[in-house]
């Protein structure tokens, strides 16, 4: 039994040169597991940490393992590492190695779940190795997923070089619609730090395209704060889905269950006069129904004290005169750049949620 490395990066040499000279190490079940027990890694076992499948479409299944190293100081974090072996006809060689990660003390019990499948898990795919890597922040665990398949030239990324990564996720990887593909399914999303501003978890289909894990979906909860389902709007206004959007920003106007987020009382005002005044620039750009258009502009100039009502006064002003969207629009943006430190203290909700953007209030 060779002697635990005294560097994390050495581990998956050591072990390659293991299994060359005890090929029942490989075939075994659990693979690796002596070698597991006499290294003590902590926080894995080679019950869940080690498995032989195939991941590159040869006819032999590769080896692929964990390995975990704890850090020089108590308390500090540990580091761990995925490991693909190829057997060839002169011994195992080390065929894959992902980056060495960094585990902080709030992810260390996930590290026997990094492994989530090995071996031809899509019809035609030629087998591949899926596997996760958590991470904790001072406030927020994030879980990258990550997807590899052995081919004549090495081993390729079949999801983006920095993996899939979400915060606080639950992790799927299952057929969700039926095609006979394995899909990766994040829910989750949510940031662990009242800085970050309100949040909602969001769903996101990652979908095997025949080459590679693409986004297919993303889906966010139903909005339970005002400012979630404003943005929502906004969101289809710039997809110029002016009518998706005038019926969105009127739909959270007259949803009262929506809370606010931020203490000031004024926030459900700014919000609402905000959300009438783009809900007739959307009819307006949308439809050209100028009279509608105008009777929202009047009901958001009537939120009297607020920021966002002479934006609405200012438009409809100027629109009345000259009937020119940009025009009106140039005097929309020149009313936020002379107040924009109030503008971009009303809007900031957080790190976890956009910086205010003013020239996208009025973008025409």
């Amino acid at each position: 039994m060779p002697d635990r490395p005294a560097a994390l990066k050495d581990y998956a040499l050591t072990a390659a040169a293991y299994l060359s000279d005890d090929s029942a190490a490989a075939s075994s079940s659990p693979c690796l597991a002596d070698l597991y027990a006499a290294w003590k890694m902590p926080g894995v076992t080679a019950a869940k940490s080690c498995v032989a499948g195939n991941t590159d479409g040869d006819p032999a299944d590769e080896v692929a393992a964990v390995f975990a190293q704890s850090g020089d100081n108590p308390g500090a974090p540990l580091s761990v590492e995925v490991a693909i072996f190829d057997a060839t006809p002169s011994g195992f060689r080390v065929a894959y190695e992902s980056a060495i990660q960094p585990i902080t003390t709030g992810a260390a019990d996930a590290l026997d779940e990094i492994l989530v499948a090995i071996g031809d898990v899509n019809p035609g795919a030629s087998g591949e190795l899926v596997y996760e890597l958590p991470d904790c922040g001072a406030h927020t665990c994030h879980k990258s997923v990550y997807a590899v398949r052995g081919t004549a030239a090495g081993y390729v990324d079949l999801t983006p070089p920095s993996g899939i990564s979400m915060e606080y996720p639950d992790l799927k990887f299952e057929d969700v619609d039926g095609d006979g593909k394995r899909d990766i399914v994040l829910y989750g999303g949510e940031i662990g730090s009242v800085g970050a501003g309100p949040q909602r978890k969001r769903t996101e289909i990652w979908a095997w395209d025949g080459a590679a894990y693409a986004l297919r979906s993303r889906t966010f909860d139903k909005p339970v704060f005002l400012y979630h389902a404003v943005k929502d709007a906004d969101a289809l206004f710039a997809t110029a889905d002016y009518a998706d959007a005038a019926a969105a920003y009127l739909a959270a106007v007259d949803d009262k269950q929506l809370t606010s987020w931020k203490p000031a009382p004024d926030e459900r005002n700014e919000l609402e006069s905000y959300t009438l005044f783009r809900a007739g620039l959307a009819e307006l750009v949308g439809n050209g129904d100028r009279d509608n258009a105008m009777a929202l502009f009047a009901r958001a100039n009537g939120y009297a004290g607020t920021l966002h009502h002479q934006l609405a006064g200012s438009f409809a002003a100027a629109y009345g005169a000259k009937s020119n969207i940009s025009g009106a629009c140039t005097e929309v943006r020149d009313d936020i750049r002379a107040n924009i430190d109030e503008y971009n203290a009303f809007w900031d909700f957080g790190y976890g949620n956009p910086p205010f953007d003013a020239d996208a209030v009025c973008p025409f």
